[in-house]
């Protein structure tokens, strides 16, 4: 009897031993789980000012064209230089700075958001691009259709918010809020080319938006300079039958056109001989090409470092062109980090527009095989209608610098966290 209490007067003692040991070790691991609960919850705040400050930028840089001129120029509103702190969000304060670059186009948004109570810090850098034509060739308005049996869009793709006909073009990439003959199903999902959905989207809501073209800046600016053209014109030749009004030799070489200005044609637009615009090309009727005889100049075109990205159902178009002298021998896939070299350039002849061409009405070629060529970006505002067998559009960024639209575009090019960045020091967090 003696030896059982002993016994258990042992294992009470080891139990209190016990207890001893790890009843603190558990007060203070709760108490460390409340202090890591009350960092996470103040680090994440400080995270959810910093990402307000981005929206915030973000809104302040797109609101207006003057703005944004403005920011490419260096100049920014007051408050969106680390020069103010923002409490109007519960549980602490951000600033802002916004800054050009790093590329033209582009900005850079810094935020920095301050937890109040104990001061946690997170700071969000991104990138935005003002995608004026965002990587499009052609933008129809009212449809496009695409036929002849050498008719190609290279470099940048088809958009338009109404239908699409490809007539079995593996390339390039279509977006279209309406129909893309492509999709044998029709509006029934999936609306895209399975399973990886490379090339075409039809019946797509968020297809890029219309940046709006502001159409009495590009009058202006030919007014100005002296190249404002009324009524309806035939250029290319003297004297000429397919347009059906008389013919001129405006734009007909490689040189006298080639200043970066805006050529602005106040009605309709006939070429029946060869012409170049280097700069914009604005036309507010309809364009016809009759012959397909319009492209005077030989260029340098820029290949757009995510050309590639236009040929996933068609990597031999891209490989056998021999544009890119580093390309990867299959299709990287669209998430992959791949570039070709800047400033690769690609040598094109009879050219007829190198820079921005708006058609106010329909854009349509009717015959030949003159191999016309056009670079840079082309906007419709009717239907797009291609029949030869000859005509080629080569997407180039640079087009995006003769536009004057009404709306800024902004998309984001990237983002990342910035452990480590301190709050301004002038700045007070109210």
């Amino acid at each position: 009897m003696i030896n059982n209490r002993g016994q258990m007067l042992a294992g009470v003692v080891m139990i209190m031993l016990i207890l001893m040991i790890f009843i603190p070790t558990m007060v203070l691991y709760v108490q460390n789980e409340s202090r890591w609960s009350v960092k996470y919850h103040q680090n994440t705040t400080a995270f959810q000012l910093a990402e307000a400050g981005i929206d915030r930028g973000y809104r302040k840089i797109s609101e207006s064209t003057t703005t944004w001129a403005n920011g490419q120029a260096g100049i920014f509103p007051s408050g969106y230089g680390f020069n103010a702190s923002y409490g109007d969000l519960y549980g602490g304060c951000y600033a802002i700075s916004i800054t050009s670059g790093p590329d033209e186009e582009q900005v850079t948004i810094l935020a920095i958001g301050k937890e109040k109570k104990e001061k946690e810090v997170r700071a969000i850098q991104a990138v935005y691009d003002n995608s004026t034509v965002g990587d499009t060739a052609i933008r129809g308005q009212s449809g496009v259709t695409i036929s002849g049996s050498n008719t190609q869009v290279h470099w940048g793709a088809i958009v338009s918010p109404k239908s699409v006909a490809m007539n079995g073009r593996t390339f390039p990439q279509v977006w279209s809020a309406g129909s893309i003959d492509l999709d044998a199903n029709g509006s029934t999902p999936p609306n895209c080319d399975s399973p990886n959905c490379l090339q075409w989207h039809s019946y797509d809501p968020n297809i890029p938006a219309d940046p709006g073209i502001d159409t009495s800046a590009f009058l202006n600016a030919a007014i100005s300079s002296g190249t404002f053209y009324s009524g309806n014109r035939c250029w290319g030749k003297n004297s000429g039958t397919a347009c059906g009004v008389s013919c001129d030799t405006i734009c007909s070489d490689s040189t006298s056109c080639a200043t970066g200005r805006t050529y602005y044609v106040e009605g309709a637009l006939c070429v029946e001989g060869k012409i170049f615009v280097q700069g914009t090309l604005f036309v507010a009727g309809n364009v016809t090409l009759p012959n397909g005889l319009a492209g005077a100049a030989t260029r340098n075109a820029v290949l757009p470092q995510k050309a590639w990205q236009q040929y996933g159902s068609s990597w031999t178009a891209y490989t056998d062109a021999n544009w890119d002298p580093t390309e990867p021998v299959s299709f990287p896939g669209l998430t992959s980090s791949y570039s070709s070299p800047e400033g690769t350039t690609v040598s094109l002849d009879k050219v007829m527009v190198d820079g921005f061409f708006y058609v106010g009405g329909n854009l349509t070629q009717s015959g030949g095989a003159g191999q016309t060529k056009i670079i840079g970006a082309a906007y419709v505002a009717g239907n797009v209608t291609v029949t030869p067998n000859n005509f080629f559009v080569y997407y180039s960024e640079s087009a995006g610098s003769y536009i004057k639209p009404t709306n800024i575009i902004l998309s984001r090019q990237s983002w990342k966290d910035l452990p480590g960045r301190a709050w301004p020091s002038t700045l007070t967090c109210p």
